[in-house]
């Protein structure tokens, strides 16, 4: 009996012996490496509008706001550094510091003045160790195409961010195309980079992605591909804002276009595009949320054709749409989508009463009326009693009188 309490004893102390205050004392070494480039790694996330910093009081750096380590092992997974350096010109970073720390699947480097690696000491050189990581933020700093060889060595990434950095138009040799062979890739992130077009091509190859963002990516005109190898089959989600786009060209259809069945979410707010824009969304069958935020839509708009079965939210505010007809145009082509559960649009000019009969679903509407002085836009509280299940309503700019008011002020859910 005495002989295996002994046994038990010594198992503990030596799964204790590498730790230093809950920390695995080669990690908690590791992390202090790091102190002359994240100065900030063992203070909380500061109070950037106040200008507060607060040193972690525990000398257990599990505890510690930036880290976070596997509540069993106490090894690191996942580093915060973002905003956690104090320089304030561009520096080099030395990836090997992150080695010790093996069971690592985050890190997030966001905001810190980092233009690229150090030679021979770049994201390559955590290939063979970090076999966990799968997020990676370098947004915010100042890495240009230089970086990217480096970065498809890291198979294992399911997450990467590189928004906000210098990244540019591209020849075959150093081009973001180079990121396919991140096979596991799943989420990626290029906005504020002054990509063009041709980004959607060199991205082709990406096979695992299910969401997409390229917003004030420098995309402008028509998004045509010549030629698409249908590799983002799995893409669900896809922001294309504040770009120049007037037209989606054969991006969704034809047979050059992204077969995207599987698109659910489609950002195209803060763009150029006109009314033409909803043939171009035919085939996006299992879109669920579609944003046109101030667009260069005019006038009604028809959906006639649309296969949007399944879209539940729909942004169409900011744009000039308008005319006499707006219940029999706008609305009814907006009631074809049975689904539809928030709503939200602005008129710029209509006569009369604008009722809602037909959008019985809706759980949010957001409705504003820019209408000019002499234009007198109503808005029917009537017809929201066919809606059951209406749960915000905003109003702006409409003739609503108190009577009209007082005989809906009971509805159930508002």
């Amino acid at each position: 009996m005495e002989s295996k309490w002994l046994a038990m004893v010594l198992v503990v102390l030596s799964l204790g012996s590498g730790l230093c205050d809950g920390c695995l004392e080669e990690e908690r070494f590791a992390l202090f490496q790091l102190k002359p480039f994240f100065e900030f790694i063992d203070y909380k996330f500061q109070d950037l509008i106040n200008n507060i910093y607060e040193k972690e009081s525990s000398s257990n750096c599990c505890e510690w706001e930036r880290v976070e380590c596997n509540p069993i092992t106490r090894r690191v997974t996942h580093l915060f550094l973002n905003y956690s350096s104090n320089m304030e010109i561009d520096w080099y970073l030395n990836a090997s510091l992150f080695l010790p720390f093996e069971k690592l699947q985050s890190i997030f480097l966001r905001g810190n003045f980092i233009t690229g690696c150090v030679a021979n000491q770049g994201f390559e050189r955590l290939s063979s160790k970090l076999d966990k990581l799968e997020n990676l933020d370098l947004s915010n700093n100042h890495f240009n195409n230089s970086i990217l060889a480096s970065l498809s060595e890291l198979s294992s990434l399911k997450s990467l961010n590189l928004a906000g950095n210098v990244f540019t138009r591209s020849n075959p040799t150093n081009g973001i195309e180079m990121l396919s062979k991140l096979n596991n890739l799943e989420t990626l992130d290029l906005s504020g980079n002054r990509l063009g077009n041709n980004i959607l091509s060199q991205l082709d190859g990406f096979a695992s992605l299910k969401s997409l963002r390229l917003e004030y990516c420098g995309l402008e005109g028509t998004l045509d591909i010549q030629e698409s190898n249908n590799n983002w089959m799995k893409l669900k989600e896809l922001y294309l804002e504040g770009n120049e786009i007037e037209s989606l060209g054969s991006l969704f259809h034809g047979k050059e276009g992204m077969k995207l069945n599987k698109l659910e979410v489609l950002s195209l707010r803060l763009n150029f595009l006109n009314n033409s824009v909803f043939s171009s969304l035919v085939e996006l069958s299992n879109l669920k949320s579609l944003d046109l935020f101030f667009n260069k839509l005019e006038g009604a708009i028809y959906t006639k054709g649309l296969r949007l079965m399944n879209l539940k939210h729909l942004d169409l505010s900011g744009n000039g749409l308008s005319g006499n007809g707006f219940n029999s145009s706008i609305l009814s082509s907006v009631a074809t989508l049975p689904n539809l559960k928030t709503l939200r649009i602005d008129i710029s000019q209509c006569n009369g009463l604008i009722d809602l009969y037909g959008l019985s679903n809706l759980e949010e509407l957001y409705m504003a009326s820019n209408s000019v002085a002499g234009n007198d836009c109503g808005f029917s509280l009537q017809s929201l009693g066919l809606f059951p299940t209406l749960k915000t309503l905003s109003l702006g700019g409409f003739n609503i009188n108190e009577t009209t008011m007082a005989s809906y002020s009971h509805h159930s859910k508002l």
